[in-house]
């Protein structure tokens, strides 16, 4: 690992190469430097205005030099930040899926809900999620204090989950879930964020399989949960007890995480100054910082201009239509093969541990052979061959093979390591602050988009065949398999593009401003030494 610069370093300022205000050694109009500190990356800020940058540069070279002490550092950040992740978003997907298991524990009935109800409260929380998506981000950004933020609104919600149990009617229940959508639509962005700022590309798809993984862990848990809690016998209902339950565990993660989880490298109070120098300069080569408090008009611009982010959006909308329907509809759909209220809850068990192996083995071969879309692809075909199962051994609501369904609907859990992956490709090829945001924002958007869709493929009226649901499945999934290939070309496109402008700049010109353009905080598409993953 090098120093901060490969040329010539004044020891009195030994970060003097990565400012980006200094002119640059190329005149290339792809290669912009910042005006003002206010325009770069905080991370540029921390490291020329620090009193003591000589010796935390020094100290923080040593770190990086020394593989036991790099390695002590990695372990620092993962288990500062990991484990954090992981209870965030396990509350998150349990919290958006309780619907579903009080949905067999007497809800509908207690609420007097009837046809397209139940469907209809599940669209609400992503109608939530999807008004509250850009302002919450942005509200986010400019706050600047991303640990905070989140710890605020997972209190938030847990409190709004809590109310659940006090709901009598679909009106009460239309309220607490819609709010709860504007509650967690900010997890996932910045969570990408928070990846995005410590990792090295190389390492970012298994840090994000570490939370995403929860989602099927809260199968496991939620179930078990669910499935205890049916056996409670007091004037108190079971669904309401439930509800009470995980709201009060959400309220004290959320208090956990404003306290512990770090904004960023720099603003880390568990890490010393050279141990935030290391952790910066161990991921400069991703050449897109860690994070800027201001709103850049030119970079949500060209978020809007850029192909890939429709690319993006349209990948994660068609990975979001099947898990709408599945995430609301699984222990129903259990019901209709045959099992037993009871016994769907507990099957959701198997099918969280499938999933969950899934998940950790996709972000794994993902990083290893630096190949998101490939694997992307992997994951996908088992949940289309499931689908095409539901639909042959049930195909009017009358199973046919008790024991196929249940192995069908299984494998249809293994397609939510795609938006894994979506999410680690975010990470992992977007570069510039504010467009980080805003198409954080806008994945999230098509997100919720595409789960409101997913609600209604199952409609009440096709119980309890669903057999629209099970059609949408195989074909959202079967287009997105094409539309992952175009946008893997496209990457790859614009890699030739970027070695081909570098092959007019000398040695020289190279190594000054890529280090200008670490912390820069430039868009991926005026950085010339950025490189995207496919």
């Amino acid at each position: 690992m090098s120093a901060p610069t490969e040329s010539k370093v004044d020891p009195e300022k030994p970060f003097a190469g990565l400012d980006g205000r200094q002119d640059s050694a190329t005149s290339d109009e792809a290669a912009v430097t910042v005006v003002d500190l206010i325009d770069a990356d905080e991370a540029l800020g921390f490291l020329t205005n620090h009193p003591r940058a000589a010796e935390i540069a020094i100290e923080g070279t040593a770190i990086l030099e020394d593989p036991v002490q790099l390695k002590k550092l990695l372990h620092k950040i993962d288990f500062t930040i990991a484990p954090l992740l992981a209870a965030v978003y396990f509350l998150q997907f349990l919290d958006k899926t309780t619907l579903s298991y009080t949905a067999v524990m007497g809800i509908r009935q207690d609420t007097h809900l009837v046809g397209q109800d139940y469907s209809g409260l599940s669209m609400l929380f992503y109608i939530g999620f999807l008004a509250a998506e850009f302002p919450t981000q942005y509200l986010a950004q400019h706050m600047s204090r991303l640990g905070l933020y989140l710890g605020i609104n997972i209190m938030l919600w847990g409190f709004i989950l809590g109310c659940h149990a006090a709901c009598t009617n679909f009106a009460g229940l239309a309220i607490c879930r819609t709010l709860l959508g504007v509650f967690e639509s900010c997890v996932a962005p910045i969570l990408v964020l928070i990846i995005a700022m410590w990792y090295k590309k190389e390492e970012q798809g298994r840090r994000v399989s570490w939370f995403y993984v929860c989602n099927s862990l809260t199968q496991i848990f939620g179930g078990l949960l669910a499935y205890g809690v049916s056996f409670v016998n007091t004037k108190f209902a079971s669904w309401r007890i439930f509800f009470v339950a995980i709201g009060a565990l959400t309220i004290c993660i959320g208090a956990l995480v404003c306290v512990l989880l770090p904004d960023s490298p720099v603003k880390a109070r568990r890490f010393t100054d050279a141990e935030k120098v290391a952790a910066l300069l161990r991921t400069k080569d991703n050449q897109s910082g860690t994070q800027n408090a201001h709103l850049k008009k030119a970079q949500v611009v060209e978020t809007f201009k850029d192909v890939r982010v429709y690319l993006v959006c349209l990948c994660t909308m068609l990975s979001s239509i099947p898990n709408g329907g599945l995430s609301n509809f699984s222990s129903i759909l259990l019901t209709t093969f045959g099992y037993s209220s009871r016994q769907a809850l507990i099957l959701s068990a198997p099918s969280g541990a499938i999933g969950a192996i899934c998940v950790l083995g996709v972000g794994y071969f993902s990083d290893k052979w630096r190949d998101r879309s490939s694997v992307m692809l992997l994951c996908i075909l088992p949940t289309i061959l499931g689908a095409g199962l539901m639909i042959g051994l049930d195909p009017n609501g009358v199973p046919k093979n008790k024991a196929g369904l249940l192995a069908a609907s299984f494998l249809t859990g293994t397609f939510g390591a795609a938006f894994m992956l979506m999410l680690a490709w975010n990470a992992s090829n977007i570069a510039g602050h504010t467009k980080k945001v805003t198409i954080n924002a806008l994945t999230l958007v098509s997100f919720a988009i595409g789960n409101i869709l997913g609600t209604q493929t199952f409609q009440a009226k096709q119980a309890p065949g669903y057999i629209s649901g099970k059609i949408s499945i195989i074909a959202t999934l079967g287009i997105l398999c094409f539309v992952i290939l175009t946008l893997r070309w496209y990457n790859d496109m614009l890699n030739k593009k970027n070695r081909k402008a570098l092959e007019g700049m000398s040695e020289e010109e190279k190594v000054g401003l890529r280090e200008k353009m670490a912390f820069a905080d430039q868009t991926d598409r005026k950085n010339v030494f950025f490189v995207y993953t496919h």
